[in-house]
C-alpha cells in the first residue's frame, strides 16, 4: 500500500470510527435513560454472551479466515468453513448447552436473570459468527470501503430500529432494545453477503485440503480467541453473579464509554490488516509506526476521558449512573494497553504465532479471573475495573516483548511519535496534495 493510499484509507477509517462513536453514544444514552440500571445490566449481559459462546464454539474461525483471505485463498472454501464449522456447529452446540442448563434443578445466576430471553441466543450466536466472519473477510480482502460501511451500518441500524420500536411500544423498552440489536445483526450479515458478491463468486465449496488447513490454523488460534473473550467479558458474568443487576448496569455503561476510545487503534489497523497478516517487506518499520501513532493519540484521549468522564456520565446518562465513574477511571489504563494489543495481535498472527498469543492471553485471562473473584466481593465494580486493567496491561506487555524479540525493534521505538514520524507524515500529506492538485 502506497503512503498516499494509506493516509486516505486512514482518514476514511478514522471518520468512520468517529461517526460510530457519535451513533453509539446516542444509543447508549437512550438505553441508559429508557431502560434504567437494572434492565441495562440485563441487556448488557445478553449482548455479551454471544461473543463468549462464539469464542468457545467457533474453533478460531475468524483468525483462520482472516489469515487465509489475506493470502488470496479461494473464497468458496472460506464460505463453506464459515457456514459449517461456524454458524451450523455453533448453533447446535448452543442449543445443546441451553437444553442441558434447563434440565438442571437450579439454573445458573446469569440464566435466572435473563429468564426466557436466554433462548434468544439460539438466533444471536450463529448471526454473530456470520457477522464477524464477513467483516473479517472484507477487511482481510483489502476492501476497506465496504468494511467501513458495514461497521457504520452495525452502529446506525440498531439505533434507528430501537427508536422506531420504542416509539411503537413505549412500555417495552427492554424488548425494543433486544429486538433492534438482533435485527441490526441480521442486517449487517445480509448487506455483507450482498457486498461480497460484488467481488467474488459466492459458491461455498468443501475442499478437504483447504478445510484441513483452515481447521489446523483455527485450532492453533482457538485458545487465544477463547482466552481473549474471557479476558474481555468474564467481568460481566462475575458481576452478574456476585452483585445486584444495577451494578452490572453501571459497569456496562462505564465499559461502553471507555471502549469507544478503541476506535483509535481500529482506525489505524483497518487499512493495515492485510499488510500485518501478510508480513511483507518493511514490517519492521510499519508496525512500530502504527504503534507510535496509536499510542500518542490514545494517551490524549484517555487523559480527556479521565478529566471529563464523571461529567459526561451525569450529563448524558443521568444522576443515577454516577457510580459508573469509578469503574470508568479504573478501566482507562487497560483500554490504553488494549490499543497496543490490537495491533500487536495482528502482527503476531501474521508471523504465525497463534500459539504464543494463546499462551499470553491465557495467562492474562487467568489473572483477570482470579483478581475479579478476589476484588469484586470487597470493592464491587471498582475491583472489576482494576482487575481488567491489570490483566490487559500484562497481556499487552507480553505481546510487545514477543514482537520486539522477533522483529529486533527496540521497545522504546514503539511508544510515542518520534520527530521523523512527523516529518514523514508531512511529506506524505504534501505528496498527496500534489497528486490531487
Amino acid at each position: 500500500m502506497k503512503g498516499g493510499d494509506y493516509l486516505r484509507h486512514l482518514a476514511l477509517s478514522l471518520a468512520t470510527r468517529l461517526t460510530m462513536i457519535a451513533l453509539r453514544l446516542v444509543r447508549n444514552v437512550l438505553l441508559a435513560r429508557l431502560l434504567g440500571p437494572a434492565d441495562r445490566g440485563i441487556f448488557a449481559l445478553l449482548a455479551a454472551l454471544p461473543d463468549m459462546i462464539v469464542a468457545v464454539t467457533s474453533g478460531g474461525l475468524t483468525s483462520a479466515v482472516a489469515f487465509h483471505a489475506a493470502r488470496q485463498r479461494g473464497m468458496g472454501p472460506l464460505l463453506a468453513h464459515i457456514l459449517v464449522q461456524g454458524c451450523a456447529l455453533a448453533g447446535v452446540l448452543t442449543l445443546l448447552v441451553l437444553l442441558a442448563i434447563h434440565s438442571l434443578g437450579s439454573l445458573p445466576e446469569f440464566a435466572e436473570r435473563l429468564g426466557p430471553w436466554v433462548w434468544v441466543l439460539l438466533i444471536a450466536v450463529p448471526v454473530v459468527i456470520g457477522k464477524n466472519a464477513l467483516l473479517v473477510l472484507h477487511n482481510a480482502d483489502g476492501r476497506v470501503g465496504p468494511f467501513n460501511s458495514l461497521r457504520l451500518l452495525e452502529s446506525l441500524g440498531p439505533l434507528l430500529l430501537f427508536v422506531a420500536l420504542w416509539a411503537l411500544f413505549p412500555y417495552a423498552a427492554l424488548e425494543a432494545a433486544i429486538g433492534s440489536w438482533l435485527i441490526g445483526l441480521v442486517m449487517v450479515v445480509v448487506v455483507g453477503i450482498c457486498w461480497l458478491g460484488r467481488f467474488h463468486q459466492l459458491r461455498p465449496r468443501w475442499q478437504r485440503d483447504e478445510q484441513g488447513a483452515l481447521a489446523r490454523y483455527g485450532l492453533r488460534s482457538h485458545p487465544e480467541v477463547l482466552f481473549q473473550q474471557v479476558l474481555l467479558r468474564a467481568d460481566y458474568l462475575l458481576i452478574g453473579m456476585l452483585l445486584p443487576a444495577a451494578e452490572l448496569g453501571y459497569y456496562a455503561m462505564a465499559s461502553a464509554a471507555v471502549e469507544l476510545l478503541l476506535i483509535v487503534p481500529e482506525a489505524v489497523t483497518t487499512p493495515l490488516m492485510k499488510r500485518l497478516l501478510q508480513q511483507g517487506e518493511g514490517m519492521e518499520r510499519l508496525t512500530p509506526l502504527a504503534l507510535r501513532l496509536t499510542a500518542s493519540v490514545m494517551l490524549l484521549a484517555c487523559i480527556l476521558m479521565a478529566l471529563l468522564g464523571e461529567w459526561l456520565i451525569v450529563t448524558l446518562f443521568g444522576d443515577s449512573y454516577v457510580p459508573a465513574s469509578v469503574a470508568l477511571l479504573a478501566l482507562l489504563p487497560g483500554v490504553f494497553a488494549l490499543c497496543y494489543a490490537s495491533i500487536l495481535r495482528l502482527d503476531l498472527l501474521g508471523k504465525q504465532r497463534p500459539g504464543t498469543l494463546s499462551l499470553i492471553t491465557g495467562v492474562a485471562a487467568g489473572v483477570n479471573l482470579l483478581l475479579n473473584l478476589w476484588w469484586i466481593p470487597g470493592w464491587g465494580i471498582l475491583g472489576a475495573g482494576l482487575a481488567s486493567s491489570l490483566a490487559y496491561v500484562l497481556a499487552a506487555t507480553a505481546m510487545l516483548w514477543q514482537f520486539c524479540r522477533l522483529s529486533g525493534v527496540a521497545w522504546w521505538r514503539t511508544l510515542f511519535l518520534l520527530p521523523e514520524d512527523l516529518n514523514m507524515l508531512r511529506s506524505l500529506l504534501r505528496s498527496r496534495q500534489g497528486s490531487t492538485a
